[in-house]
């Protein structure tokens, strides 16, 4: 038996446009959570930057003033 059954490509079709379907709705909810949780984000990475470069800070001048 040949494959030729209209049935069969519409129905390939139909599948592949809920699937493009349900790839955007996944993706519009995951960048909805993303865009959510940015502030927060931004603000801990901040603290995190600044934390990191004030122990940078004292290494490095505590590197310099106790020299050999």
């Amino acid at each position: 038996m040949s494959d030729n059954n209209p049935s069969g490509w519409i129905d390939r079709c139909v599948g592949w446009c809920v699937s493009v379907l349900f790839g955007t709705l996944v993706l519009y909810c995951a960048l909805a959570l993303l865009e959510a949780m940015l502030p927060t984000l931004l603000v801990i990475l901040g603290v995190i930057g600044i934390v990191g470069l004030i122990v940078g800070g004292v290494v490095v001048f505590r590197t310099v003033r106790n020299r050999w």
